[in-house]
């Protein structure tokens, strides 16, 4: 990873750390979030993948089929070698993975096609 890339994903980090500070605050003292519910879903979210979270969210639709290199021009960089080699593994709906909270913060979860190299991201309706 490029020396520049770490510093702005932990300024990135520092953001959302500030932002949860802002709520915290904001509890304590009883007043309003400061945050739009769609500001606090993206704070979840690497800026790597917030390309891809923000389709998704301006999709607003229950079902979406991106093939992998739609998924990159949306992301603009190529997916790694295990987006194509671990398939489940990769596109697995786990908060154990960075990446998979671009889709998991708006309320998506996914199926990956294996035969056709593309992921269908699935909006749970009753979890957003």
């Amino acid at each position: 990873m490029e020396y520049s890339q770490v510093i702005l994903e932990m300024l990135e980090r520092i953001k959302v750390l500030e932002n949860k500070v802002k709520i915290l605050e904001a509890k304590m003292d009883n007043t309003a979030s400061p945050q739009s519910k769609d500001d606090m879903q993206l704070d979840k979210v690497s800026a790597k993948y917030r390309g891809l979270t923000e389709y998704l969210l301006q999709s607003n639709q229950t079902r979406v089929t991106l093939s992998y290199s739609q998924l990159e021009d949306i992301l603009g960089f190529p997916l790694p070698e295990t987006a194509r080699k671990f398939k489940q593994s990769y596109w697995a709906n786990t908060e154990t993975h960075s990446y998979a909270s671009s889709w998991l913060a708006v309320g998506y979860k996914t199926r990956v096609n294996a035969d056709s190299n593309s992921v269908t991201f699935i909006r749970n309706l009753t979890e957003v």
